[in-house]
């Protein structure tokens, strides 16, 4: 990637679409799908048209690069302003980038690292029984209340000391409008004036404060004071509604990441019995232990599980984002002030890199094959100084959850035969069909 131009930059392709609509079709049909067939055919950088709208796609290893030698060329700020502004206040941490973007990420570090899961997992063990034990036997599950529920509870208490309890409906309510309107573009902006989501904002800022008022002395997670720290000795970086908004972050983070990947690797695991007794077989002696934290890393065949779940099912990298200034990549001229998508699965659909994309295996990222860690292969939590500073917290969680679920109640889908509708990211959340069912 470069700042500086050539005589005669390659020209963009354009991916087909049809007179006036562009791609629209095939994007609501299927977005990942859509694109990695495009970047097969176009290469890393291709522009698509939809109605009156233009985005440049980067993909694979190139969106991976661009995002990892970032010096200001792209950034975040125009996809998250609209979110902070309409909360009242002015930036947030995912839309800063250097020095004071770095700032925000060392206060939020502590809070949201595995060791919060770590030192916490006797009690994520018994949400996750307590909440199952409620089916009796013969009885279903519907997986995605649960798992949001259960998520929910287990992110509020290794975060913020305390549960989002009947406040989870307006975080819920509040998030998905707002991503809905300002990330994916299905809900006009007269959504965010609506009596319901107005009464959801207002409750979810009465319950951040509620959190930023209470002692934390004495909890395990640094998370509120490590923020308050910031915006007391950098109050430019901080003020007190963007402080409010860092106080329901946690739940909303997770309500459409761990809670996604979580529905969907029981939805994996249970049509799959031979995929299921080896994670299983796996999991049950150290369930049985207490699953020592010191352990977790023997659960192998759980982690390629939910690694092979985040490749089919691309969940948070596929990322808007905006030129800064022009610059060019791979002989390709990008102007500033273009819409960029950074599609970083997109090489998860690579055959060249996971032979026979398609198919479900978890065994590619197992020894001796390790198809994950080929250069700009996979990268399930974004790339650069944006990397998910959660991820640690996620993978750790997810494998306490997963472990916990499938050994305790025996559980099969319902009906057996249940096929999920196509699940892409602009969905956000699973097919709210999914069920489980308890048969002893």
């Amino acid at each position: 990637m470069t700042t500086t131009t050539t005589n005669s930059p390659h020209p963009i392709p354009v991916a087909p679409g049809l007179p006036l609509i562009g791609s629209l079709i095939p994007m609501i049909r299927d977005t990942e799908g859509f694109l990695a067939e495009q970047y097969l055919k176009l290469g890393p950088c291709f522009r698509i048209k939809i109605l009156n709208q233009t985005l440049i796609i980067l993909g694979g290893p190139t969106a991976a690069e661009v995002m990892a030698q970032n010096t200001g060329e792209v950034d975040a700020w125009k996809v998250w302003e609209g979110i902070i502004v309409e909360f009242g206040g002015r930036q947030v941490l995912t839309m800063l980038e250097g020095a004071d973007h770095q700032k925000y990420r060392a206060a939020v570090r502590n809070g949201i690292a595995k060791s919060r899961v770590l030192e916490q997992i006797p009690l994520i063990m018994d949400l996750t029984r307590a909440g199952l034990d409620q089916v009796a036997v013969g009885g279903t599950l519907k997986v995605v209340p649960f798992a949001q529920r259960l998520v929910a509870d287990c992110i509020g208490i290794l975060t913020l000391g305390r549960k989002p309890g009947a406040h989870l409906a307006d975080f819920m309510t509040y998030w998905h409008t707002q991503l809905a309107v300002h990330l994916v573009g299905s809900l006009q902006p007269s959504a965010l004036r609506k009596p319901a989501y107005l009464r959801a904002k207002n409750n979810a800022r009465a319950f951040a404060q509620e959190v930023l008022d209470q002692d934390t002395r004495g909890m395990s997670s640094s998370y509120v004071e490590d923020l308050r720290a910031l915006v007391h000795s950098n109050p430019e970086l901080m003020n007190h509604d963007e402080l409010l908004f860092m106080m329901l972050l946690p739940y909303v983070a997770g309500l459409d990441t761990v809670v996604n990947v979580f529905s969907l690797c029981l939805y994996e695991l249970y049509q799959r019995p031979e995929v299921l007794a080896r994670v299983q077989a796996e999991a049950l002696p150290l369930v049985q232990a207490g699953l020592p934290a010191a352990r977790l890393r023997e659960m192998k065949v759980l982690h390629a599980l939910v690694l092979e779940v985040m490749r089919i099912y691309p969940i948070a990298n596929n990322l808007p984002r905006h030129a800064a200034r022009d610059f060019e990549v791979q002989g390709f001229q990008i102007k500033k002030g273009e819409r960029l998508l950074m599609s970083l699965f997109t090489s998860q659909r690579d055959p060249k890199l996971f032979p026979d994309p398609e198919r479900f295996d978890i065994d590619r990222f197992l020894e001796p094959r390790n198809e994950h860690r080929q250069k700009g292969a996979f990268q399930p939590y974004g790339a650069g100084a944006h990397t998910c500073l959660g991820a640690g917290m996620a993978e750790t969680l997810l494998a306490t959850l997963l472990a916990t679920v499938v050994t305790h109640h025996p559980l099969e889908l319902f009906p057996k035969q249940f096929k999920m509708k196509p699940f892409h990211s602009a969905n956000l959340s699973p097919d709210a069909r999914l069920t489980l069912k308890r048969v002893q």
